[in-house]
């Protein structure tokens, strides 16, 4: 009865015994998973896409038809810009705003903010009406991220507020749907509000109305 000799082992290629070669499998390794994790809701130089925000002072109802906000104060929102800074939105500060909300994912959203950044680039806002843009429902999986990048691409001329991960400042003033736009006097009263794509007759309606109570 023959007996079966074993296979001798092969034996590891010189390259392999290098430690020059564990050294770079290593560093390899270590790119990788730096890029990897960079992808998973990183925004590289674009900045912070959401920020913590406080709200004080009673939020108001959510939008319905007739709107049961017309009338009721806004409440007091201190939040941080976009590209830096922080404001300060309050009843009686003494100017009236135009704001819109805006997510970045939302189709709507990107057909209405290059159309109205276009009419507020071209057309100044009477009776001291300050036009604000609110950027909320921010996702990094979803379509069009970061919003920094789109209002940037799209020329934005306001201000842009950042919106908390909770979409607390939009939760705050009601809104039920994008866009969502909302009008106040310079007391912080509610004069107007709604959603979907605004005409520019619509946003000149509502700045009006906004403008009404600076009138002499």
């Amino acid at each position: 009865m023959s007996s079966r000799s074993a296979r001798p082992s092969s034996p590891m290629p010189a390259v392999f015994r290098s430690p020059m070669t564990w050294l770079l499998v290593v560093v390899v390794i270590a790119v990788v998973v730096v890029f990897t994790s960079s992808d998973d809701g990183d925004d590289g130089d674009a900045g912070p896409q959401t920020a913590p925000v406080e709200i004080t002072g009673d939020v108001l109802p959510p939008y319905t038809e007739p709107d049961t906000a017309t009338g009721l104060s806004i409440p007091t929102v201190e939040a941080s810009l976009l590209g830096g800074g922080a404001m300060r939105i309050e009843a009686g500060d003494g100017t009236p705003r135009l704001i819109g909300f805006f997510a970045h994912w939302c189709p709507h959203c990107q057909a209405e903010v290059p159309t109205v950044g276009e009419w507020l680039r071209t057309n100044p806002l009477p009776g001291g009406v300050q036009a604000v843009a609110v950027s909320t429902a921010v996702d990094s999986r979803a379509d069009n991220y970061p919003p920094s990048d789109w209002f940037a691409r799209e020329n934005w001329p306001t201000r842009v507020l950042l919106d908390d991960d909770g979409g607390s400042i939009a939760g705050a003033f009601g809104l039920t749907a994008f866009p969502f736009w909302v009008a106040t006097d310079a007391q912080g009263t509610v004069v107007a509000r709604m959603t979907g794509n605004a005409s520019v007759a619509q946003l000149e309606a509502m700045v009006s109305l906004a403008a009404a109570s600076t009138a002499p």
